[in-house]
């Protein structure tokens, strides 16, 4: 009787209403319904909320993680058409990317269900049978997981690992943030006052179409009510069509993501926190903010980072910085290895640019399910190498590729695919005659799946490379952003590199003296963290920390020459 139950199964199956069911009405859950309706599947998209969008339009996230090259974005297709839709700059209004989103799904005959938390999970050797949600229970030959939090994977048996626990360095998640909005701010002013921060007095700040960044210096003095919990870092600002400013810079720490009480929780603390914010905000510059209200916090918080899935292929940290290329790769990356921080305080992880890259698709299959895809930030991807594949642009890229995927295997003689009752992602994953149908749908709809330049020469074989990968793995050993593609053996390693790879480190080990000792050089040496490190000043650093001085001639240390160091140091 056991071997007629596959039968039954694909019997089954055969009839289901839905030949894709995509939980988590995020971006990149959107572009995948769509690309697999557009490609003639009947698809069902579910959302636990009573929205669309993710940290679009729940967690106001309203600024793009934009990455481009010579031929110009790196995403093309669904993505770049919302982009287009929605004004083709850096930041967009939140309730026209919410309407965008509602009209992409309609436009292509997507069944859409708000408010369908998933209840359960059912699974059986292997293969996602069906979903409970309070409507009740949804069979489907194919399921794709598109929540930021991989719950539908989870749930279904799928392997992860938690935080950055890859690393070795502790399960910590990344700083999460509550973004608010502000009333009553004359844009005009906030303009002038960032291009003068940014362009006189050097600072890195400055505005731009409905984009502000900067006041890193009127934020340093907040106190925040519980140091532990909360950190207020410089203001990203997103100008909307009514005037007002969505405002992120509030961290939170010691968020778990995957505990939905553990959120709401923080949200509703870091809601009374942005009160606090805001008033000192209106007491320390009035000219900007004295007549500033707040009107309203996001409905969600922006979660960085979670699980991290164990998939057929987990991409590196060195595969995005290098730019490597894969013969599966369904999606360009290209932003910065850019990670907030763990800590309050903590100085930002900033890695490097990479040179354009490709996501395998094989990213996307979780080891041991058949019928499941998924496609967020929790995806097939180590924490570090998620401080780049993170990103909403690239995400919503991949989204559209699982999802002509999906098309793709339902129909799976045009895979080159034996044709089989129970269809299988890994087996596609494996077949090259699958994969290059998808890339040619791919392209056919607008992707970019190759980089308009190859990445820069390999340093193979310089001094420092396999201690330098090896760092860059536990996201110790920082970069420049102007250091594209390269590990940068050859150059001079900048001061504050160097202090942010030592103080990374202590923290997560709970190292108090070392760490005093790295923290109180970053305070006397502060004009000077942009400069090349010189042997003299390490030296002194060094003894500090009761470590030998480094021999060798007086001058500049090599990055490739501080990664073997480094290696030593940091274990």
């Amino acid at each position: 009787m056991r071997r007629l139950v596959p039968f039954f199964l694909a019997l089954g199956l055969a009839w289901a209403q839905y030949d894709l069911v995509v939980y988590g009405g995020t971006p990149q859950g959107v572009t995948a319904a769509v690309a697999a309706a557009e490609e003639g599947l009947r698809v069902l998209l579910l959302e636990p909320s009573d929205r669309l969008g993710g940290v679009l339009t729940q967690g106001w996230l309203a600024t793009w993680d934009l990455a481009r090259d010579k031929e110009g974005l790196l995403q093309g297709g669904l993505f770049r058409k919302l982009y287009q839709r929605l004004g083709g700059e850096a930041s967009f209004d939140v309730a026209d990317a919410e309407g965008a989103l509602r009209a992409m799904a309609e436009g292509a005959g997507v069944e859409v269900r708000l408010q369908e938390p998933l209840l359960e999970a059912e699974v059986e050797e292997g293969r996602l049978l069906a979903l409970k949600t309070p409507s009740g229970r949804l069979e489907a030959p194919l399921f794709l997981d598109a929540s930021d939090t991989a719950e539908l994977a989870y749930r279904a048996g799928a392997a992860f690992t938690l935080g950055r626990e890859d690393t070795g360095l502790d399960r910590r998640q990344m700083a999460a943030t509550l973004v608010f909005r502000l009333e009553g701010v004359p844009w005009g002013a906030v303009f002038l006052a960032l291009n003068f921060e940014g362009q006189v007095r050097r600072t890195g700040a400055g505005a731009w179409g409905r984009s502000g960044w900067g006041f890193a210096e009127l934020v340093r003095g907040y106190a925040p009510s519980d140091p532990a919990r909360f950190h207020l870092r410089g203001l990203n600002l997103a100008r909307q069509r009514d005037g007002s400013l969505l405002v992120n810079a509030l961290l939170l720490f010691g968020v778990d993501g995957t505990d939905p009480l553990s959120v709401e929780e923080a949200r509703a603390r870091a809601a009374r926190e942005a009160e606090r914010v805001v008033e000192y905000l209106k007491a320390k510059d009035p000219l900007i903010f004295g007549t500033a209200r707040l009107s309203g916090t996001a409905f969600a918080l922006y979660l960085r980072e979670t699980r991290h899935l164990q998939a057929l292929y987990r991409l590196r940290a060195e595969e995005v910085l290098l730019g490597k290329t894969f013969p599966d790769a369904v999606a360009l990356g290209g932003y910065p290895l850019d990670g907030q921080a763990y800590f309050p305080g903590e100085t930002p992880y900033l890695l490097g640019t990479p040179a354009p890259y490709g996501v395998p698709f094989r990213s996307l299959v979780p080891k041991g399910l058949k019928n499941l895809l998924m496609v967020s930030q929790a995806a097939g991807f180590d924490s570090v190498a998620a401080f780049s594949a993170r990103v909403v642009p690239l995400q919503m890229a991949l989204g559209e590729a699982a999802g002509v995927a999906a098309a793709l295997l339902r129909r799976s003689p045009w895979t080159g695919l034996q044709p089989t009752p129970l269809p299988d992602f890994a087996a596609f994953a494996e077949s090259p005659g699958a994969i290059r149908k998808l890339q040619e749908r791919l392209l056919a709809r607008g992707a970019r799946l190759s980089p308009a330049e190859k990445p820069p020469a390999s340093e193979e074989g310089k001094r420092g490379y396999k201690e330098a990968i090896a760092l860059l793995r536990r996201g110790l050993f920082a970069g420049p952003y102007h250091l594209e593609g390269r590990l940068g053996l050859g150059s001079p390693i900048l001061l504050g590199d160097f202090l942010a790879n030592l103080e990374h480190y202590y923290r997560a080990r709970g190292l108090e003296n070392p760490l005093r000792v790295v923290l109180k050089a970053r305070e006397l040496y502060g004009n000077a963290l942009h400069h090349p490190l010189e042997r003299a000043l390490l030296n002194h650093l060094l003894r500090a920390l009761g470590e030998p001085p480094l021999p060798g001639p007086q001058g500049p240390i090599s990055r490739g020459e501080a990664a073997v160091l480094l290696f030593r140091l940091l274990p």
